[in-house]
């Protein structure tokens, strides 16, 4: 087994009674998330993987009154085992009590910023958390667009998991291009915005305006870029503040304007939208909706035949499992 993995396998024995959903994440789109969690009541447990790059989507968290649990990758498996071995857990996986109706588990994972600075990097650590994370999850949503084009084949590339997965598309259920895509509202919305726009050098989101100078100390050794020199380089003059709305971040007016003195650069405003973020994360809840709909099988008309069917059915399963 490879470092860092959990010894969990990708069967039902393992998984939790609940259906989840994982999420795998760029930091830059932690507001996203909160925005998504803190208001979801379908969402029985949140889980978040515990490491330097969740302590802010936390605290976010607890500013909504969310409640969540961190847990450490060496506590993942026991934790699981743990809600399995329960024993509404146990009944549940016997299918005798279903977890109440549209409820569901979701487990986050933050990738650190710096990965950007190296796309082979990032292609191999979204691949390796995909792989890790399949062991227990009935679906994972990746929280990234195509980034350059270093994450446009994962389906491909990772056609032999058997975890579905689920992706950032746009209104014409197109990968999205990157987190600006995904704030501005699609790829065609983006697209018309540097077209409209041919002067701006950068684009900030609350994160980006947040986060710019971490990216780029947390950058691969040898692969951090002089912004400053870029910037003079390109010949472009304005810096583009995209309103999302969302406010989990603290002085975003501020931080861009600083951001302008600091680059000698003109601000103008852009209106940005969390739909894209919205859609996904329901288009996937509602696979897995139907998925576990599909698997429960419907009662019958005397409730306590059913159950005791149910019941031996099962049994019987898992105790021919067992013998093999």
């Amino acid at each position: 087994m490879e470092p860092g993995y959990l010894d969990i396998t990708c069967s039902p024995k393992t998984k939790p009674s609940m259906p989840t959903l994982s999420i795998i994440s760029c930091r830059m789109l932690e507001d996203e998330i909160v925005h998504l969690l803190s208001s979801d009541r379908e969402v029985e447990e949140l889980l978040l993987l515990d490491g330097k790059e969740i302590q802010s989507l936390s605290r976010k968290l607890k500013s909504q009154n969310r409640p969540h649990i961190m847990l450490a990758w060496e506590s993942l498996g026991s934790y699981l085992q743990k809600k399995q071995s329960s024993p509404g857990g146990l009944l549940s996986r016997l299918s005798i009590l279903p977890s109440r109706a549209g409820s569901l588990t979701v487990v986050v994972s933050l990738m650190r910023l710096g990965l950007h600075s190296d796309l082979e990097l990032l292609r191999t650590a979204v691949y390796d958390e995909i792989r890790r994370m399949s062991a227990f999850s009935d679906e994972i949503l990746i929280f990234y667009g195509r980034c350059g084009d270093s994450l446009a084949h994962i389906q491909e590339d990772l056609a032999d998991l058997s975890c579905p997965l689920y992706f950032l598309t746009d209104s014409q259920g197109q990968r999205i291009d990157d987190c600006i895509a995904t704030a501005l509202g699609g790829n065609e919305e983006y697209e018309r915005t540097l077209s409209e726009h041919k002067d701006v050098a950068v684009f900030l989101t609350p994160m980006w305006a947040s986060s710019w100078k971490a990216m780029r100390e947390d950058a691969s050794p040898g692969r951090g870029r002089d912004l400053r020199v870029m910037l003079k380089g390109s010949g472009l003059k304005k810096v583009a503040k995209i309103d999302t709305a969302l406010t989990f971040e603290n002085g975003f007016d501020e931080k861009v304007d600083g951001f302008a003195r600091e680059f000698g650069l003109e601000k103008i405003d852009l209106p940005g939208c969390t739909r894209v973020a919205e859609k996904s994360y329901e288009k996937a809840k509602g696979s897995l909706r139907r998925a576990e709909t599909a698997r429960v099988p419907q009662p019958e008309k005397d409730p306590l035949l059913s159950l005791c069917r149910m019941a031996w059915k099962r049994i019987a399963e898992l105790s021919g499992q067992q013998k093999e």
